[in-house]
């Protein structure tokens, strides 16, 4: 009894050791002109972002002397501002894009570390919602997904707007919330999908998504896209036994110290 209690307790203590953490990791953001091959990349708090604030990254300007597409606020959140009640969240959030003609735009949001302890399987919760204001022919795809190996699409080296390379392809092993991606076309849009991906031998996962839009003429959209991850039911009733046991055992402890 006593070294099943004690597991409990360790189990407990992994659990909220991870969901209380802030580790560092490489929260990036892409903007680009795919038709233009135009673009700028962003790390969190590196040169372009106008945001000061640890965990968001905001852009907001022309994509480049050529890009008949404006992008007025393009701002990505992650931990530590989000996420604190969840293993792992990132937020495409408020992004308003005009376009004064036919146009092909991509917008990434990445980020790595996410610690998930000793959990395994885990559902990824990809949930977007706008509008899309554009000719008929106008489509706006979404996706996110999360890597067991905590490994993401390389965007390439930060720079600010003006050409870019080519974007790495997405990591073997990602799993989608999506399949296969969601597409919408002009109008109202909302979605929410889940996938459920293995989180590793290390412990540690990444979440990355990827929002495409195509203009056939001069139009705009908004939109915010969201991902998270949470533990399922059954480990969180691991963690309720483990703080169970932790209270028993305090209780027996002070109840021995009363009698001596």
């Amino acid at each position: 009894m006593r070294k099943k209690l004690t597991i409990a307790i360790l189990v407990a203590l992994m659990s909220l050791a991870v969901f209380g953490s802030s580790a560092s990791a490489d929260f990036r953001l892409r903007v680009e002109d795919l038709t233009n091959g135009l673009g700028t990349v962003i790390t969190d708090n590196g040169a372009g972002d106008i945001n000061p604030l640890l965990g968001v990254i905001t852009f907001s300007g022309s994509l480049g002397v050529g890009s008949p597409a404006i992008v007025n606020v393009t701002t990505g959140i992650s931990k530590p501002v989000i996420g604190i009640n969840e293993l792992g969240q990132i937020d495409l959030n408020s992004v308003n894009v005009v376009a004064s003609g036919p146009s092909s735009l991509r917008v990434t949001l990445e980020d790595t570390g996410f610690l998930a302890g000793p959990l395994t399987l885990l559902p990824v919760i990809g949930t977007v919602g706008g509008t899309l204001t554009a000719p008929a022919g106008s489509q706006i795809t979404i996706q996110s997904w999360a890597n067991g190996d905590n490994l993401v699409p390389i965007l390439g080296a930060d720079q600010a707007v003006g050409a870019i390379g080519a974007i790495g392809g997405i990591p073997g092993g990602s799993v989608a919330a999506w399949t296969p991606d969601v597409v919408f076309g002009p109008g109202a849009f909302s979605s929410t999908s889940v996938g459920t991906f293995d989180n590793g031998a290390a412990d540690t996962f990444s979440l990355f998504a990827q929002v495409s839009i195509a203009f056939t003429g001069a139009g705009s959209v908004s939109f915010d896209e969201n991902q998270r991850v949470v533990p399922e039911p059954a480990s969180l009733l691991l963690l309720a036994a483990g703080l169970t046991g932790v209270s028993v055992l305090s209780r027996r402890k002070k109840k021995q110290q009363t009698q001596s």
